[in-house]
């Protein structure tokens, strides 16, 4: 009777038994495919920030090739200040002998009345105007590339503008008003989302950014880790409402709430009127008769009045002309360009080069 109930009691510890183990490999089971799950999201998470610190490596090379054009730019704009002041002390100097070329063709227009020699008189007037009408054109060229100079520092301000605007919104991380992009991934046990655009589309890293479906706003985002396709954006706490999820395809623009940056622009070019240079002075309507502006004593017995004895831009002085020529044009120029004869006519002659180009 002793061994039935021993029997019994055995059977009943062997089916306990087998069922604790039972139990116990399925927990095991469990625990085995929840180690295997973590060490996935382990490798995953070791990964993203692998490739959130290649993205930030990217990010600060991007950042120094931008302060590098912005400094190359600055230093572009005072080279061509430079150069502006040059061509403006050119111009100054060109004015400055077509004044007195005019003077000089006023006071032989005045003394033609009390010359004898009218034909060499006449001949020295002539040529004296062909100077004006070369000073005139030289003038013209200067003018020319002064406002050439003064475009081109215009454009050169609008591009140091337009760095340190860019620049700005790096730093700040401020994408564009219109900007708009889609939820490529939704990860809401790490609480963030992967968008379908990067570096290429507009999105910098802590831009401020809204999730909406039709005109509501259901969540509020700020982008963590670009790269040039995509981003990743971690979701406001607090912005997403109870009850609501973000899916893929769900638009999302500019934050209301992103800061205000300077938008730059290119400096505004000067009008044609305004590179201009003043016109032309006037000539003198009664200049002294006696005197030669150019220091000459006056021409006795009706000869012809002697040539000028300098050249104001450094040329050796000319000897008078005969038989009517023209005196020959000063054989130098103070930006190294070659004298362009003026052509038959009278008309002013092209400008023979830029010396911008």
């Amino acid at each position: 009777m002793v061994w039935k109930i021993l029997s019994s009691i055995t059977a009943l510890c062997l089916a306990g038994s087998a069922f604790f183990a039972f139990d116990n490999s399925k927990k095991v089971k469990i625990e085995k495919e929840l180690l295997a799950r973590a060490e996935t999201n382990q490798q995953q998470l070791l990964d993203r920030k692998k490739e959130g610190e290649e993205a930030q490596e990217r990010k600060k090379a991007q950042l120094a090739q931008i302060e590098k054009d912005r400094d190359q730019a600055k230093e572009d704009v005072v080279k061509v200040s430079a150069e502006a002041q040059e061509k403006e002390a050119a111009l100054a100097l060109l004015k400055t002998n077509l004044e007195q070329v005019s003077q000089q063709v006023s006071v032989l227009d005045a003394k033609i009345k009390d010359a004898g020699d009218i034909k060499g008189l006449i001949a020295q007037i002539e040529a004296l105007k062909k100077d004006q009408l070369a000073a005139e054109g030289e003038v013209a060229n200067k003018e020319q590339a002064l406002s050439q100079a003064q475009n081109k520092l215009a454009e050169l301000k609008g591009a140091v503008t337009s760095y340190e605007a860019t620049e700005e919104r790096i730093r700040k991380g401020v994408v564009e008003a219109d900007f708009n992009a889609r939820v490529s991934g939704v990860f809401d046990e790490w609480g963030f989302v992967v968008l379908n655009k990067g570096n290429n589309g507009g999105v910098f890293a802590n831009a401020l950014l809204e999730v909406k479906r039709g005109k509501d706003v259901i969540a509020k985002l700020k982008v963590k880790n670009v790269e040039p396709l995509i981003s990743v954006a971690d979701v406001v706490k607090g912005s997403l409402a109870d009850g609501d999820v973000i899916r893929s395809g769900d638009m999302v623009v500019a934050s209301a709430d992103q800061p205000a940056v300077d938008k730059g622009g290119p400096v505004k070019k000067p009008t044609t009127e305004e590179a201009a240079a003043p016109s032309a002075p006037s000539m003198p309507t009664a200049p002294p008769a006696a005197s030669d502006p150019f220091g000459a004593a006056p021409a006795m017995g009706g000869a012809a009045p002697a040539a000028p004895a300098s050249d104001p831009f450094g040329a050796a002085p000319a000897a008078p002309a005969m038989d009517g020529a023209a005196p020959a044009v000063p054989a130098s120029d103070p930006f190294g360009a070659a004298p362009a004869a003026p052509p038959a006519g009278g008309t002013t002659p092209a400008p023979a080069s830029d010396p911008f180009k």
